[in-house]
């Protein structure tokens, strides 16, 4: 009987430099989204450290973006509008 929480909207950037920048950009809106799974769990020493390629990729280039019941449309344009400007510099 659990409900889904709408914690968390990843999204996947093309690099982890654009990450970073639309991190910045947001942060500096008062805007707090966040990493996730960062720096990948197989790279942690207690989980026994492996290579596996896809799953550093996605960590270092995924970013949550706030979600929560009571985010308005209003606030998801302007979140939007940073994340567009962002790119398209």
């Amino acid at each position: 009987e659990a409900k889904f929480n709408y914690a968390y909207y990843p999204v996947l950037f093309d690099s982890e430099e654009i990450n970073l920048k639309v991190i910045e950009a947001l942060e500096g809106c008062n805007i707090h989204a966040r990493r996730y799974f960062n720096p990948s769990l197989n790279t942690i020493e207690i989980f026994n450290p492996s290579k596996l390629d896809i799953s550093e990729s996605v960590s270092k280039r995924v970013l949550c973006l706030p979600l929560y019941h009571g985010l308005f449309v209003e606030e998801i344009d302007f979140i939007c509008r940073i994340i567009l400007r962002t790119l398209n510099n």
